[in-house]
């Protein structure tokens, strides 16, 4: 099915929403998958399992106390690290080391529930940044997936890009990186130009789903308080 990017964007933030993720989260989580689809570099299916993995209590948020110092697992103990509650905070810890100039360690995130979302919210969180970000992780039988996003585009540096969309849980590292990779790397540069992308119908609902809780039965009092067009009074 044909859907807008803007679509996108918004139904995965109001999906998020559903799942009782917060407002900032989820809407780093549209952002990043606009972004993603917009690149055409992977599929909306990572997110919609992220979701799900929320949804039915596998995985979690983190602690904040071990973030701080580069080291993202979940709290409590024993669940997934939900890469949509991970994701923004992981980027954000990124920014704030590059601003102030300080040496850079490496960003550990301990088995989080769909890797391929935490690659796609740094992507998106380099658009506009002067320096790289290189993401690597374990896609089952010890094959590496390594990848750098450098100002919003993406070089598979191992692997093959089907690796990207697998959704088995694993650790992630992320480490600064000064200079664009070689020539030699799998270079994925924006190639859908348009304002629409095809999705598939099932995995597109499984997101929809979710958003749809955030609508209101119509009544007279939802109109009146935002829902709808409202009532139309006729004057004479």
């Amino acid at each position: 099915m044909h859907v807008s990017l803007s679509e996108i964007q918004t139904t995965v933030c109001k999906a998020a929403l559903a799942v009782g993720v917060p407002l900032g989260l989820g809407e780093d989580a549209g952002w990043a998958a606009r972004n993603m689809m917009t690149n055409g570099i992977g599929s909306i299916s990572g997110f919609a399992e992220a979701l799900d993995a929320i949804e039915e209590g596998k995985s979690t948020g983190f602690d904040a106390d071990r973030a701080g110092a580069g080291y993202f697992t979940s709290k409590p103990a024993g669940f997934l690290l939900s890469a949509i509650w991970a994701g923004p905070s992981t980027c954000d810890l990124v920014a704030s080391t590059t601003s102030r100039n300080s040496k850079f360690s490496t960003i550990t995130l301990i088995n989080v529930d769909v890797p391929s979302v935490i690659l796609f919210e740094v992507l998106a969180s380099t658009v506009d940044v002067p320096k790289g970000l290189c993401v690597a992780w374990n896609a089952g039988s010890n094959d590496e997936i390594e990848a750098v996003c450098w100002r919003g585009s993406l070089s598979l540096i191992k692997g093959m890009r089907k690796d990207l969309l697998l959704t088995a849980p694993a650790d992630i590292t992320i480490q600064l990186v000064n200079q664009k990779p070689p020539d030699q790397s799998m270079d994925v540069y924006r190639c859908i130009q348009r304002e629409a992308v095809e999705i598939h119908a099932s995995c597109w609902r499984r997101i929809t789903i979710y958003a749809d809780r955030l609508l209101v039965d119509a009544s007279d009092t939802s109109r009146l308080t935002g829902a709808g067009a409202g009532s139309i009074i006729e004057l004479d």
